[in-house]
């Protein structure tokens, strides 16, 4: 039986060269496609694939904090990042949240087909880029360092951050997240008094330099 995938990025271009790329593989099948992390939880809650392909950096919810969500909802569906960043905050941001595999954008096509197969087998794969970062980290000892923002903010507040920082208003996010603009309010005041900001020019710096958003 092929390995259904569904396939998340805001490019609707990239995700179409991408599907048909894979369909050639006769051991592969897509069997959905979705442009942000918040529909992407969804379609995959609808169709339980084997595995989930998600872009790192996407509108209404990133794909580090759907994969949080998703390896919530069921531990079946394998998470594969697929990025073109290669930096520490987000291979390691993306391990720590439950993704099995890491690949580069500019990596070979061929790569992300054995990484499907790799995690779908049990097993976990790293573009060698993103592998150089995690051996890095771990050398210099990077247990010892500070919190990450994914490890201070709840996942509801790193939702809210990111609608902040893609300049979404109070009404735009609590319709998103379905939740009151009372309550929005009420979060963007905790995040703001955990880390510490003032303002949202600041709070939107924050957010990049620690791989919530994207410049």
């Amino acid at each position: 039986m092929a390995i259904s995938v569904v396939i998340a990025d805001d490019h609707r271009m990239f995700r179409q060269g991408l599907k048909a790329v894979l369909d050639e593989d006769s051991d592969i099948r897509v069997i959905g496609e979705a442009e942000n992390g918040s529909q992407a939880v969804k379609l995959c809650g609808e169709l339980r694939p084997d595995v989930v392909v998600l872009d790192v950096t996407m509108p209404e919810m990133s794909g580090i904090i759907a994969t949080r969500l998703l390896k919530g909802l069921s531990d079946s569906t394998a998470v594969i990042i697929l990025s073109m960043h290669v930096s520490e905050t987000y291979v390691v941001e993306a391990l720590k949240s439950g993704a099995r595999g890491y690949v580069v954008k500019d990596s070979a096509v061929d790569e992300l087909v054995f990484a499907i197969k790799a995690v779908h087998g049990g097993g976990t794969f790293l573009s060698p880029k993103a592998a150089t970062v995690v051996v890095e980290k771990l050398v210099a000892g990077g247990a010892k360092e500070g919190k990450m923002v994914f490890d201070i903010l709840s996942h509801r507040e790193v939702e809210v951050l990111q609608l902040m920082c893609e300049g979404k208003s109070v009404k735009e996010t609590a319709e998103i997240l379905g939740l009151s603009p009372k309550t929005v309010d009420s979060h963007r005041a905790n995040i703001m008094g955990k880390l510490d900001v003032r303002d949202v020019p600041s709070l939107v710096k924050f957010a990049i330099r620690m791989g919530v958003t994207e410049p």
